[in-house]
């Protein structure tokens, strides 16, 4: 709040200061050490204090006392976060008060009901000894004296600068209506959501005391998410198929119409509006790394990272200078693909300092049962050997790396983890060798009683694992069987399998060795059907890969082999079929 009230309080060129006096007085008030037991000697000891704030003659004499005195009393005060502010803030707001009548400020603290009655100077005194043995009495205090300084203060802030290109209607009365926008970044970091709650409890005690709302506008990040929101909000990793009219599912901030003035857009659930911040635009990601947006790196950026802007940066640096090869898995790899270096790649995200109390070696090792779309279902009973699963499970949600996918498909609860953490991950665990420990845990998820019971875990499983032929049985026995939608939902569910294939080959090699191997290991009369799936999962498997650069012969045959099967059909819903050959343009 004193950081708050500091940067608010700043000089403007055409207009008065805002001035914070009740929140300064309140400041000089709880950093006054009083008598414990007299009581007329501690009326005196706070009288004293009040004269050097306002009758100081000079208003920087008195911001220069604040410091020593602080550092006497420091040792006598139960709060040091009073000290801290009155040492950093308390001389820059007396300087923007300057010297003025207090009157208004003490009859305020007078006023409110904490002080039971009491004149001014006893409700001060009464204050500061409570705040003193009461830290949170002392947070609503100054929390309440901030929201009434910033009432104050909003209608001088809030004229039209001459010159303003605003068009607010209400221009032309010469007043204006808009909130005082506060910028706060990280919320989630000690302190954040706690100062929110304080700001929300101090307005609900202002509109059931006077039914007057303040025009403070909060907009805040936050890397987690805070539970108490679900009050109102869906979190973002939920797929969600119906939802009560009280509950809704956060916005991305384009869609977020709280923000227009349209009368008819959606108003906010409860004191917060949460909405996710936009990912980079191609144009944006391109403009980081220095290259076209029409170029194959750009692309291969955009992929790899999901337009997250610190990972765009980091890809960057591994770009090389001349064109990539065309199906080339190695672009991104470290010089040398050591767990320990793809292991540094997660920890320079930041995803260490999100995934609190979570050992890095502990994730990479359960890397599985965390990159799967569906994240383990809380049912899962055989993850015994992962022990950590659950938790890191539930802190990647509230990190807010996993998110519900814009359009369902494949499985119940799909969620989607960000693909720059999810294939790091996997690289980790497939670099660390340590008897197979990648081909052990896509067994283990595989073996799980839930995973059995669904068919597209199971194959995803199985991909995973190099078990190309299985996969290609399954969805050659389900092209005819299911509506084509969901079955192209399937083959992309399916075909976001990681691979453990050496990085060194490209995707050219791969597809030739996939597609003969299905021909070795699939039934012997085979059908066109059955060749044109064994060309159409191969490339699409390959291109998945966010990692891998582009591809456009692979392509080619995806989008090729969409429009071989339609005719060979037996379903009148093959429309589906021609929608994901236009989508594959987009998708890769």
């Amino acid at each position: 709040m004193a950081t708050i009230a500091d940067d608010l309080s700043r000089r403007w060129p055409t207009r008065r200061n805002a001035k914070f006096t009740r929140f300064a007085l309140g400041l000089v008030a709880a950093q006054t050490v009083l008598d414990p037991h007299d009581r007329a000697k501690a009326r005196a000891e706070m009288s004293a204090a009040l004269r050097a704030f306002a009758e100081n003659p000079r208003a920087n004499d008195i911001a220069g006392q604040v410091e020593p005195t602080a550092d006497a009393v420091d040792p006598l005060v139960d709060n040091p976060a009073i000290i801290a502010a009155a040492k950093l803030f308390l001389p820059r707001l007396i300087r923007t008060i300057g010297r003025r009548s207090l009157g208004s400020a003490k009859r305020w603290h007078a006023d409110i009901p904490e002080a039971e009655g009491a004149s001014a100077l006893d409700a001060l005194v009464h204050l500061s000894r409570r705040a003193r043995a009461e830290p949170e009495a002392l947070t609503a205090w100054l929390t309440s004296a901030f929201l009434a300084d910033v009432r104050e203060s909003h209608p001088v802030m809030a004229r039209s600068e001459p010159g303003s290109t605003c068009s607010c209607e209400n221009l032309t009365a010469k007043k204006h209506v808009h909130n005082w926008v506060v910028l706060l970044d990280n919320l989630d970091q000690q302190g954040g959501f706690d100062f929110l709650d304080d700001i929300v409890a101090a307005r609900e005690r202002h509109i059931r005391q006077h039914n007057e709302h303040d025009p403070l506008l909060l907009v805040g990040t936050s890397g987690r998410w805070n539970h108490e929101w679900e009050m109102h909000w869906y979190a973002p990793w939920k797929s969600i198929t119906s939802k009560p009219d009280e509950v809704r599912i956060v916005p991305r901030c384009r869609d977020a119409g709280y923000w227009r003035t349209d009368p008819e857009a959606e108003k906010p659930l409860g004191h917060f509006h949460p909405v996710l911040l936009e990912r980079l635009e191609i144009e944006e990601t391109a403009g980081l790394i220095g290259r076209s947006q029409y170029f194959g790196e750009a692309q291969l950026a955009q992929r790899a990272t999901d337009g997250l802007p610190k990972a765009v940066q980091a890809v960057a640096d591994l770009l090389p200078e001349g064109d990539l090869h065309e199906g080339r898995r190695d672009t991104l790899a470290p010089e040398e693909p050591t767990p320990e270096a793809w292991q540094q790649r997660l920890t320079e995200l930041g995803v260490s300092e999100q995934l609190h109390d979570v050992d890095l070696s502990e994730f990479v090792h359960a890397a599985p049962f965390a990159t799967a779309p569906w994240l383990v279902p809380s049912e899962s009973t055989s993850l015994v050997p992962l022990p950590q699963a659950g938790r890191i499970l539930t802190e990647l949600r509230s990190a807010l790396w996993v998110i519900a996918p814009d359009r369902d498909g494949g499985t119940e609860d799909h969620t989607l983890l960000h693909p720059w953490i999810a294939r790091t991950l996997l690289f980790a665990l497939h670099a660390r060798g340590e008897g197979d420990s990648y081909e052990r845990q896509f067994t283990a998820l595989l073996d799980d009683p839930h995973t059995r019971r669904d068919l597209a875990r199971t194959t995803y499983c199985r991909l995973a694992l190099g078990r190309f032929s299985e996969v290609v049985d399954t969805l050659h026995t389900k092209f005819d069987e299911i509506p084509h939608q969901k079955w192209v939902d399937l083959l992309a569910l399916v075909t976001s399998a990681p691979d453990n294939k050496p990085l060194h080959r490209d995707n050219a090699e791969l597809y030739a060795e996939l597609v003969e191997q299905d021909v070795a290991e699939g039934p012997a009369e085979r059908g066109r059907v059955r060749n044109v799936l064994a060309r159409l999962v191969a490339a699409h498997w390959l291109l998945a890969n966010p990692l891998a650069g582009p591809d456009e012969e692979r392509k080619e045959i995806v989008k090729q082999s969409f429009h071989e099967l339609a005719p060979l059909s037996r379903r009148p819903d093959v429309a589906a079929l021609y929608e994901a050959a236009r989508r594959a343009d987009q998708q890769f």
